[in-house]
């Protein structure tokens, strides 16, 4: 599978037949995909795509639920709110000067968690460019849990295997949700480790690779990952702001903070620098600081990675 462009066909298209079978396979299945610029303004999806919601479980592998990949649905699971729902931390908890302000992660569809939405980036953007062939490929997620989740849903409602590369030692609500989900028991792939090992899944993947049947979807280096957040969670960040800043004249959002990861989550802080000038801290584990002291320890702060610099982090752009 080429990465090349096709000249002759629209800018960013791999494989124009490939995407018309994808076309296709969409139309067929009744499923319909949002775009990015959709999910960073829910208030633009159409009427009659949530009005499909209204009795829909959130969790459900449902085409609708795809709709739901944002970060403005409401606590109820059913609804939509204007600004994402946050929770704010006073200085007399936290000690710090400035109030710190939480956004709910939870409220994702699917998973209960964001990482549903690269999971979504990355597999759309291979649908799009022709790049994935639905009837051959096969979807692998590598992850430490919540991203591989949301891979195995959106592979399982958009109709391809998908299949599940993470660290056999995280937790067992992780594999009790992947074992319902998954179409095949072998779509579970048990890495050595715990959430810090995340050479052990590339290894893994590397060996998977040499089948060209498996498509890595790799999250550390899909700058899908990057563009969805950066669009998305540096909007709905912008978003509560502009919501707390209405209420309190002359606040200025002074950091952006966020565990490195696979430097999704924070290149929101890259949309909210170029908004306010905001400054982006990276958070890492006490056992294991890789950017602070090239740190190379074991933890199990499950979510956040570490021992490497994923490919798509903005190092340059990162203030502490």
């Amino acid at each position: 599978m080429s990465a090349a462009h096709v000249p002759g066909s629209a800018p960013g298209i791999v494989n124009a037949e490939q995407r018309q079978a994808a076309i296709r396979h969409m139309r067929d299945a009744g499923l319909s995909l949002p775009t990015f610029g959709q999910l960073a303004d829910p208030s633009t999806i159409p009427a009659a795509r949530l009005a499909a919601l209204a009795n829909l479980d959130r969790n459900a592998p449902d085409g609708a639920n795809l709709w739901r990949i944002h970060w403005n649905n409401a606590a109820d699971g059913r609804g939509m709110v204007s600004v994402p729902d946050h929770i704010v931390l006073p200085p007399a908890l936290t000690g710090v000067a400035a109030p710190i302000v939480v956004l709910l992660g939870a409220r994702f569809p699917l998973i209960g968690a964001h990482k549903v939405l690269p999971a979504y980036a990355g597999l759309v953007t291979q649908l799009v460019t022709g790049a994935f062939d639905l009837s051959h490929h096969k979807a692998v997620w590598p992850s430490t849990g919540n991203y591989c989740r949301g891979g195995i849903a959106v592979s399982r409602i958009i109709g391809c295997a998908g299949v599940a590369v993470l660290p056999a030692g995280m937790s067992q609500e992780r594999f009790d949700w992947l074992e319902k989900w998954v179409s095949d028991p072998a779509h579970i792939v048990r890495t050595p480790g715990t959430e810090s090992n995340v050479k052990e899944i590339y290894d893994a993947c590397n060996e998977m690779q040499k089948d060209e049947s498996n498509v890595i979807l790799n999250q550390f280096s899909a700058y899908s990952n990057y563009m969805v957040h950066r669009a998305a969670t540096g909007a709905a960040c912008a978003s509560v702001f502009e919501s707390l800043k209405s209420q309190t004249p002359g606040s200025r959002l002074a950091a952006f903070v966020s565990a490195t990861g696979s430097a999704g989550t924070i290149a929101a802080g890259d949309h909210l620098k170029a908004l306010y000038g905001t400054r982006i801290a990276a958070v890492e584990a006490l056992e294991c600081p890789t950017l602070l002291e090239n740190g190379y320890g074991e933890h199990n702060i499950q979510g956040i990675g570490d021992k490497h610099i994923p490919l798509i982090h903005n190092v340059m752009n990162t203030d502490f």
